[in-house]
């Protein structure tokens, strides 16, 4: 039975050109994102956790900067244009459909907890949220995430109790085809897949759980 929807904030939510459009290069978001995200995994797998979110798409703003030969001097500027990233089209239609649907919301960030729920709140958002997880809290003495909720005092959704600090068993993947994102193939295929967020959660209450 399905109770939950994950959705990861930046890229899925979220739209990342803006990190790049103050370059007048929107494409460069998604990679400055990727390359962000990259190096925040390696860094968990080597348990170098202090250097937050923020450090590492400033570390890869600089990399796309550089390699596109781009005026360093915008660069603050990109960061803080990753701050408060707009909601990808359609995002509210597709989180108000599950919500009418009586799931539940989870938000899975690697830029903290309370960044993304600053992130989602800036961009109308998180009022669908039930609970922001922040992909990045590791034990230090093992490679197995923590995720760290956080309540979002403003949510429709009732308070769920401590509960949902435990891993949730059962997940399948599901993934909005449009966009210039390539599904690796290393991943397992996504259980439902549509060109849009709000046709993917039209998707997703269609499916037989």
């Amino acid at each position: 039975m399905l109770r939950a929807v994950l959705f990861d904030v930046n890229g899925t939510l979220t739209d990342p050109s803006a990190i790049g459009a103050v370059w007048a290069r929107p494409d460069l978001g998604e990679r400055v994102l990727e390359h962000a995200i990259s190096t925040a995994m390696v860094a968990a797998l080597l348990h170098h956790v202090e250097r937050t979110f923020r450090d590492h798409l400033s570390a890869a703003i600089d990399v796309a900067a550089a390699a596109a030969s781009l005026d360093p001097g915008a660069s603050a500027q990109a960061l803080d244009s990753a701050a408060s990233l707009p909601a990808r089209p359609g995002a509210a239609d597709a989180l108000a459909t599950l919500t009418d649907a009586d799931l539940r919301i989870i938000a899975l960030t690697n830029s903290g907890a309370d960044g993304g729920r600053a992130t989602l709140e800036a961009c109308g958002l998180l009022p669908f949220i039930e609970n922001v997880w922040a992909s990045m809290a590791y034990r230090r003495s093992s490679l197995t995430p923590t995720p760290t909720p956080t309540r979002c005092p403003n949510s429709r959704r009732s308070p769920t109790g401590s509960r949902w600090s435990r891993p949730i068993r059962g997940i399948s993947p599901a993934r909005p085809t449009a966009g210039p994102r390539a599904w690796p193939s290393v991943f397992p295929n996504p259980d439902v897949q549509a060109d849009t967020l709000p046709d993917l959660a039209t998707a997703i209450l269609g499916r037989h759980w």
